[in-house]
């Protein structure tokens, strides 16, 4: 028996010294996002190709990919050498390149490189055998991943007339001229795309481009979202959007624009209590970015405890908030995207209305889930072999503004039982949202605030309109001066009798008088 003893004490003491001896295993830090230089030659303003990179710096984005961006006029000696990968954009075929600090750094640059547009360098042209050619003026009709037959009007085209490139992506016919060409191509570090606009078809084009330039392995996913809801908007009609898209199966993400001020105002409960209902019907809230005047001051710097607050109120109200919307802008703006967007780790970028920056940054901010945002009348120009819309190469959010009416709903909701899509359900992922008081999170379809889950379920309440929207003032000599008033009332009276019965008296006189 006492050997045994010893037996396992010898064991427990080899077990011990093994597991310490161990070498210890790192904590897996989040992986940092690719960084992308973005060049241009020119942002071809006032012509067809006007747009192609505010399009290309989108679609970097939902790739989750941190973009620096600069002109040609604008590079800086030894940038280049800062950068992996590298694309080119060449909008104007008579423009030439005569930044000497670019000229000398890119004789050294070995990273990977994309070119779009005219006037490939001449290393490129090498490395893929690249033979060039224009078409002024016709059509076109692409194929790329599983979506073919879709036209596209060209005018000013450079295309691939031939290459001894390793892959080829997509494909381009030219029914006028009984040609075929390559969308794209590459081979090693070097990929060469002729062709790329803002607003058709060579969008979805340059986004299967991108993916297997930035090597993306994980499948993407399309989701549907609601914008444009204001607390002023037919809320009633919002909590029906919601339920009928329950009814049909369809997940939903609802991008609601925040309130500063006047918070515990009816108005401002039933606004809470709609977006309770959206939540239960299977919808997501996305947190709009607000409303900013051109004329706000470069000294106002109240963006990010309003929205800390705003965040904390729907929290305070059973409410999770996954993400924010915002326009692709603001992901360019040094406080804009600190102070509105700091919170999130989860984005949709829109198509920029109106830029208003307030400090200008020439690298975006990115974030871990970025979604690339097209409107619905988008699936309408994809043609397919069936009704089933395929996924897009890349995290994409369908979206429609906000239904004014029982008509608008019901064509929405025919369009989308028409294209047949199927999206997916924004809280099945993993997002996070933190304020000074709060952290929102999901993952799996369980929203938890704080650790604790969110019970999605909720019974419709009605909010009280009956309230004081200011303070009663308060009031001195009230006693006083109604005694005052009291008093005067009785004099005035007394002073009325006084003055009707001199009148009747004065009457009698004067009949007396004049009846003798």
């Amino acid at each position: 028996m006492k050997r045994r003893g010893i037996l396992y004490c010898i064991l427990l003491l080899t077990l011990s010294l093994t597991i310490l001896l161990l070498p210890a295993t790192p904590v897996q830090s989040a992986a940092s996002p690719q960084q992308v230089l973005l060049l241009y030659d020119s942002l071809a303003k006032g012509t067809f190709k006007d747009g192609n990179v505010t399009e290309l710096q989108r679609l970097l984005a939902a790739y989750s990919t941190k973009v620096t961006l600069r002109s040609l006029d604008q590079y800086e000696q030894g940038m280049l050498k800062n950068y992996s990968r590298v694309i080119m954009v060449r909008n104007e075929a008579d423009i030439s390149i005569t930044n000497k600090s670019y000229i000398e750094d890119w004789e050294y640059y070995q990273g990977q490189y994309l070119h779009i547009g005219y006037n490939p360098p001449a290393s490129l042209t090498k490395a893929l055998q690249l033979t060039t050619d224009v078409i002024y003026d016709g059509s076109a009709e692409l194929e790329i991943g599983q979506f073919s037959g879709i036209q596209v009007k060209v005018q000013d085209m450079p295309y691939i007339v031939a290459s001894q490139a390793v892959k080829s992506l997509g494909k381009l016919s030219f029914a006028e001229e009984g040609l075929q060409a390559p969308y794209a191509v590459s081979k090693g570090n070097d990929t060469y795309a002729p062709y790329f606009e803002q607003g058709n078809v060579s969008t979805l084009g340059m986004a299967y481009v991108l993916k297997d330039w930035l090597h993306i392995t994980a499948a993407p996913k399309m989701y549907f979202a609601i914008k444009e809801i204001y607390p002023f908007s037919d809320l009633q009609l919002l909590a029906e959007t919601g339920e009928r898209l329950y009814q049909l199966g369809i997940p939903f993400l609802a991008s609601v624009r925040p309130v500063f001020s006047n918070t515990d105002y009816p108005a401002m409960q039933r606004y809470l209590v709609a977006m309770k209902s959206v939540q239960s019907s299977n919808g997501s809230i996305l947190v709009n970015a607000p409303v900013v005047m051109p004329t706000i001051s470069s000294s106002d710097h109240t963006l990010k405890g309003k929205m800390n607050d705003f965040i904390n109120l729907l929290a305070e109200n059973g409410l999770g908030p996954l993400g924010v919307g915002a326009e692709m802008h603001w992901s360019y703006d040094k406080e804009y995207s600190e102070a509105g967007m700091s919170f999130f780790d989860s984005v949709v970028l829109y198509p920029d209305e109106q830029i208003d920056y307030m400090e200008q940054s020439d690298t975006s901010k990115s974030f871990p889930s970025s979604l690339y945002s097209v409107p619905l009348e988008f699936l309408q120009a994809l043609h397919t072999s069936n009704k089933v819309i395929p996924q897009l190469p890349m995290d994409t959010v369908i979206t429609v503004d906000m239904p004014e009416d029982e008509r608008q709903l019901e064509e929405m909701l025919q369009s989308l039982e028409r294209n047949w899509v199927s999206f997916a359900d924004y809280k099945q992922e993993e997002h996070q949202v933190v304020t000074d008081q709060n952290t929102i999170s999901s993952l799996d379809g369980m929203i938890s605030i704080n650790g604790q889950p969110l019970s999605l379920d909720y019974t419709p309440e009605t909010v009280d309109s009956d309230y004081r929207y200011t303070e009663e003032q308060q009031k001195s000599f009230t006693r006083l001066f109604n005694i005052q008033n009291q008093f005067f009332i009785v004099v005035i009276m007394i002073s009325l009798l006084l003055f009707g019965g001199l009148l009747m008296i004065g009457y009698r006189l004067y009949r007396r008088k004049f009846l003798k």
